[in-house]
């Protein structure tokens, strides 16, 4: 494998599992001892790890954390919340990468107070390719809520309120192209 300064050959790209069309934006290696074992790649579409045989679609991204040597990736694996530590010894542009492209699929994030002081984001997300016909919705509640509880039914009416406001401009951005 040959491991270019712009992009991947594609040798590298089929040993990390990079889908056809999926355009390579930055790449880094995890491990400088195994640099042909290790490759960390954030596409248009995904981040993979290469160790994990991982890929991560944007959308479902929550949080991306630089804690050197290590990058911590947050994401929603079907309603489960998981974390992906991974090694990265030679980081490149993966941390600004995962930002950009994180931030890319945000179409709402909003704070609402549910009860006392406490609250939870609500967030909706599209897919990277820019389909404003798939938008994804989370909730994401304060320390001490129970999602279950009664009270916390006004979370559906927001999301409700919310998923409107959304659906308007959605359309909105449809009539225009």
């Amino acid at each position: 494998m040959r491991l270019r300064r712009s992009g991947l050959d594609a040798e590298a790209r089929d040993r990390v599992g990079i889908r056809p069309g999926e355009r390579v934006i930055s790449w880094g290696v995890g491990d400088k001892a195994d640099p042909d074992g290790s490759l960390i790649v954030a596409t248009d579409a995904a981040l993979y790890e290469q160790r994990s045989r991982q890929r991560i679609e944007w959308q479902r991204v929550t949080k991306g954390t630089w804690e050197q040597p290590e990058f911590v990736i947050d994401f929603d694996d079907d309603g489960l919340a998981r974390r992906l530590r991974i090694r990265v010894d030679d980081a490149r542009d993966i941390p600004a990468a995962v930002r950009d492209r994180v931030t890319d699929t945000v179409i709402v994030s909003e704070y609402r107070t549910l009860e006392g002081d406490r609250g939870a984001f609500f967030v909706a997300r599209r897919s990277p390719d820019g389909d404003v016909g798939d938008i994804r919705w989370s909730v994401v509640f304060d320390e001490g809520l129970d999602p279950e509880s009664p009270a916390m039914r006004r979370s559906e009416e927001h999301t409700s309120e919310l998923q409107s406001l959304t659906n308007l401009v959605c359309r909105l951005l449809l009539e225009k192209k």
